[in-house]
């Protein structure tokens, strides 16, 4: 097995104003994609911060960290979660929603690590499926989750009224 160059592991109160910034970085890009869908409300952070601290204890979301040399270079989010009433997957769903890496050219290498962590974590709390959230206009992205085996499942359209 090949000897990895990132630490994963779970994410600690004392990370999250790490993984706060570098959400900040990616709404920022996705503001750019789309500015009234992702505008970033003024106290965006804040709220940030309070939402990721309070998932630390939550029972239903696995966080994790991607570290090297002691500096957190991504961290990804999850929550297990059962399907509409409609649909029968055959078990719980690990929804993706928050996933960053501090540049683009780490998805393949500590993004893999961390989707692959996670999907490790997932499998043993019974999900059998994992949904990953990403902007249309995120191509690194995008490239990424169809390189780790990945297909669209659904997009989102929207218009300004």
């Amino acid at each position: 097995m090949e000897h990895s160059l990132y630490k994963i592991r779970p994410a600690l109160q004392a990370d999250v104003k790490t993984m706060v910034t570098l959400s900040r970085q990616k709404r920022q890009s996705y503001a750019r994609a789309q500015p009234q869908f992702w505008r970033p409300a003024l106290n965006a952070d804040k709220i940030q911060t309070r939402w990721f601290e309070s998932l630390l204890s939550h029972p239903d979301y696995l966080l994790l960290i991607g570290e090297r040399e002691d500096q957190i270079r991504g961290f990804i989010i999850g929550r297990l979660m059962t399907a509409s009433e409609v649909y029968d997957p055959g078990g719980l769903t690990l929804m993706i929603d928050d996933f960053c890496v501090e540049k683009q050219e780490l998805w393949s290498s500590l993004g893999g690590e961390m989707i692959e962590k996670i999907r490790e974590m997932a499998k043993q709390k019974e999900a059998v499926q994992v949904l990953v959230v990403c902007g249309h206009h995120d191509e690194p992205k995008h490239q990424f989750l169809k390189n780790m085996g990945l297909s669209i499942v659904s997009e989102w359209y929207r218009e300004a009224i």
